[in-house]
């Protein structure tokens, strides 16, 4: 997960110290913060960032691992596929893998955040998975409020964690993966309360609907403009401003995210073909800007799982 997560992000040059000669044991992202990868299998990043509607730059967008992010402060609100949510500060917001989902900033503001990927293998001991996001499993939604009383306890964890990846001391990710897991315990056992998302009724979430329904089967940007009633350049720019990503983007990613499932059960190219792609060459190209690896990469590594 942690080699996917890179190779994109070096691809794509949001870090500055990409160096295939040089394995740097944290990366330093254009905006500003650090990302750091722990045991292969978690990125950890403490993200305190000032955005106009200018440089905010996330769009809808989806992985095949988890997100969980603790929301401190900053004028945005969270879209996971159908539901929209104006969080409060201290609160846990998750997605899973697969899920369409974004960031939008409502106003310039500061944005803190603590983000966390990963991938369930974190929690392994002895090749056996430990229950510690059973948060995120048993939940309907993809937000809970911390209780106040575990604030002051998660900001020293928080902080520790900061401290460990720091320090120069040669057990440092051991020492940063010990207070991570212990993060995630606390907050399996603090009894959070769900947060209550609403459905997204902005007038391009029918829009997003119905490509997610007809993903396979649209020819064009044009079709959708016209079963909507709009012009392609009006759904175009509409599209974009409420979801920060061009729409022909998002029906390709959103393909690439359905074919996932089915690359393990047939060849590139006819999965290629299922999820709406008219050529085999026009996925590989789309699969390798989202996921950092040829299909025949994918595929391979998840039959060996």
């Amino acid at each position: 997960m942690v080699e996917q997560y890179v190779k994109i992000h070096c691809q794509n040059q949001k870090y500055t110290n990409c160096d295939d000669s040089v394995i740097p044991s944290t990366f330093r992202h254009r905006r500003g913060w650090i990302d750091v990868p722990v045991d292969g299998a978690m990125i950890y990043s403490h993200r305190n960032t000032y955005y106009t509607r200018e440089t905010f730059t996330e769009g809808l967008h989806a992985h095949d691992y988890y997100e969980m992010i603790i929301y401190i402060g900053g004028d945005v609100e969270y879209i996971n596929e159908n539901t929209l949510l104006t969080p409060s500060p201290y609160t846990v917001i998750w997605f899973r893998p697969g899920m369409m989902h974004t960031a939008r900033l409502s106003s310039a503001s500061t944005y803190e955040r603590y983000v966390f990927y990963f991938d369930p293998t974190f929690f392994q001991v002895g090749g056996v998975d430990v229950p510690m996001i059973d948060f995120i499993d048993r939940s309907s939604g993809f937000a809970m409020n911390i209780p106040e009383h575990m604030i002051e306890p998660l900001q020293l964890l928080l902080k520790k964690a900061d401290c460990a990846y720091q320090s120069e001391k040669p057990y440092s990710e051991l020492l940063l993966k010990a207070y991570l897991v212990e993060l995630f315990a606390m907050l399996d056992a603090s009894g959070m309360n769900e947060e209550q998302a609403d459905e997204f009724l902005e007038t391009m979430a029918e829009v997003k609907r119905y490509i997610d329904q007809e993903y396979a089967t649209i020819g064009t940007i044009s079709q959708i403009a016209d079963r909507f009633f709009y012009s392609r350049e009006h759904l175009s720019r509409k599209f974009k401003e409420t979801f920060n990503i061009h729409i022909s983007k998002y029906l390709s990613k959103r393909r690439i995210m359905e074919s996932l499932s089915l690359l393990p059960m047939m060849n590139v190219a006819d999965a290629a073909y299922s999820v709406g792609f008219r050529s085999q060459s026009s996925y590989i190209a789309a699969f390798f800007e989202t996921m950092g690896c040829l299909p025949s990469e994918y595929k391979s590594k998840n039959k060996s799982l």
